[in-house]
């Protein structure tokens, strides 16, 4: 049985979200298979370190954002309403 690209990482995210919320909130985190690599302050920190990590394997990044977040785009400018 085959696996979705990026469902171990997917599930793991998941599995953790809630307690990162409280923990890590507004951070990037990167994941690869089941481990958890670590927590950034930004995007850029996180794809810089995955790619020094694992160069052109794929690997999960993600922001911890609120529980109701909703992304806007208001003349080419992004808010966090």
């Amino acid at each position: 049985m085959s696996t979705g690209l990026l469902q171990a990482e997917a599930q793991v995210f998941q599995a953790h979200l809630e307690e990162w919320r409280h923990s890590h909130l507004g951070e990037f985190v990167l994941i690869k298979g089941e481990n958890i690599v670590g927590f950034f302050p930004s995007l850029e920190q996180a794809f810089t370190e995955g790619t020094h990590m694992f160069g052109l394997a794929d690997f999960f990044i993600k922001q911890i954002t609120p529980r109701d977040t909703v992304n806007v785009s208001l003349l080419g400018k992004h808010l966090l309403a």
